[in-house]
Formats: structure tokens, sequence, C-alpha cells
């Protein structure tokens, strides 16, 4: 059994409306001497929770703030950020949980000196709670391809937008005062690629860590403008950044943006669009054009057959 003679790990789970599914994440976290769990109500519903019997508030090693000011995620792990103290730092949705490996994964990695450890994620229905495709699919095959060359894919650096399924250096993010945006939606891409980009020693481990839901409500579907417009302008600066450091190829597609806003009757999508021409290089655009064009005909098609 490892000894623990400190904080070790801070996990950091921004919570909105969904009591019962918080608890379920942090009945999946082990109680130990060495873990803070961190978290973050971001101005909930008193219709939907009962603050007097909030989950985590007598629950050892776990810190329960309440914010008011209902500036979504990205705020919330910020303020989890503030409060952390351990030298890993785990991100965790509220209605996602930990897989039973995470004691001993703790156990693992307690005294490895790397900047982040990347883990397998999968998936299930949030309603008949049956194992289902991983919403993390890509990225399992990124990881697995890293293990097996001995050499880490830039994919993880710089596609990995997810902050779970991670265990991330505290002292990485504090050396280079990453954060997350303060948006709406996407507000976990930019820190990511930033992780990703500094992390000098990353390493991989083919257990799956976190298990992510599919859930009917959750904000990864809504198609709402105040959904996707924050996505798109989350690309046009993951795209800047990605161009200062040569590493372009890694943009996001904000082609998908673009036209749902425009389906959904977004009168200011012109301006975006104009807003598109001046900040992202036209070739990039007309390349993205068709590449978002042709993996639409492939979708529909696959959708007949």
């Amino acid at each position: 059994m490892v000894k623990i003679n400190s904080i070790n790990y801070s996990v950091i789970i921004p919570h909105k409306n969904i009591p019962d599914l918080l608890e379920r994440c942090l009945q999946s976290i082990p109680i130990r001497e060495d873990i803070q769990v961190i978290v973050v109500d971001d101005n909930s519903d008193p219709d939907k929770v009962n603050f007097l019997e909030f989950p985590g508030l007598n629950r050892k090693n776990t810190e329960v703030y309440f914010t008011k000011e209902g500036k979504g995620a990205g705020y919330a792990r910020n303020v989890g950020l503030t409060k952390a103290k351990g030298k890993w730092l785990i991100f965790s949705d509220a209605d996602d949980y930990f897989n039973e490996c995470f004691n001993d994964l703790l156990d693992k990695y307690l005294n490895i000196e790397v900047d982040l450890v990347i883990f397998q994620t999968n998936s299930i229905d949030a309603v008949t709670l049956d194992q289902i495709e991983s919403r993390g699919k890509s990225y399992n095959k990124w990881i697995k391809k890293s293990f097996n060359y001995g050499e880490i894919l830039e994919e993880l650096r710089y596609k990995l937008h997810p902050p779970w399924g991670k265990f991330v250096s505290r002292k990485l993010v504090a050396l280079y005062k990453i954060k997350f945006d303060e948006v709406y939606s996407s507000n976990d891409v930019m820190f990511s690629v930033l992780t990703g980009h500094y992390a000098e020693k990353i390493l991989i481990d083919l257990n799956y860590l976190y298990c992510s839901t599919v859930r009917n409500g959750s904000l990864e579907y809504s198609r709402s403008l105040k959904n996707i417009e924050p996505r798109f302008f989350v690309s046009i600066r993951h795209y800047k950044f990605l161009l200062s450091k040569n590493k372009v190829r890694y943009r996001i597609n904000i082609w998908e943006y673009l036209l749902k806003m425009i389906k959904i009757g977004d009168n200011s999508t012109k301006s975006k669009m104009l807003y598109s021409i001046k900040e992202i290089r036209l070739y990039y655009l007309i390349c993205d054009f068709f590449k978002f064009c042709f993996n639409y005909i492939v979708f529909q098609l696959k959708k007949l057959s």
C-alpha cells in the first residue's frame, strides 16, 4: 500500500442541476487522505437542487463551493483551480463517473514525474446504463497508436479536447497560467490544447479510467445558438494558436458551426462569415468547406445503407 503524506490529487467537478448524477460521480471516487474533491456548483436552480442536502457536503475530503454568477462550467472549473492543492489535477463532469480501476491508478502514478498521463475512456447510455460506443472513440484510437508506436501522436496534444480521462500536472498549469475559457460551451478546448502543447513528458495508460455518459439534455447535444456560437469563436482562437505554432493541420472545421447557425436562422451569420475570412486563411476555409461537404455526403450514404 502506498504511503500517503499529503494531497496528491485534486478532483474538480463543475455541477448544475443534476444532484443525483453528481452523487453517482462522487461515489466513484475513492475516499483517501491524499484526494481533495472540489465540487463547484454553477448557480443551480433551487427547484431542482436541495442545497441543504447537496451531494458532498458531508463527504470526507470533499469541498463544495456555491457560485452565483452563472458563468458556466469553465468559470466553475477555474474556481476549482484556485482551490486545488494536489500534485495532479483530475477533471470530471457531474454526469460522468470513474471506473473501478481508479484507485489502483491513483497508487500507480502517485510519485511519477511527468506532465500528463492520458487514459482511455468508455461510455454508457444515461438511461439504460448499457455500454455504447465511446464518445472518446477517436481519442482511444490515438492513445492505442501512441502506445504501440512508443511516441505521442500530435493528435493527443492538439485534438484531445476534453479535460477528463487525464492526470494533469498542477505545476504545468501554474507555470503557464493555463485556465478554462469562461464561455457557455467549448470552455475546455484551449485548456486541453495548451496543456498538451506545453507538456514535455506524457505517459499513455491503456486502462479505461473514465466513463462519459450520453444524456439527452446535455450541453454537447444542444442545437441552440447559445451553445453553437461560443464553439465558433473558440475554434477561431484554437486555429490562431495552432497557426502560431505551425500546427494548423489540427484545426477545428468551423463550417459545422457556421452552417448550423445558418440553419437555425442566426441573423449575424453573414458577419461571422466575414469574420472567418478575416481571421482564417482563405485556403484553409475552402479546404475545410469541401472536407465538410464530403463528410456530410458520406454520413448520409451510411444512413441510407
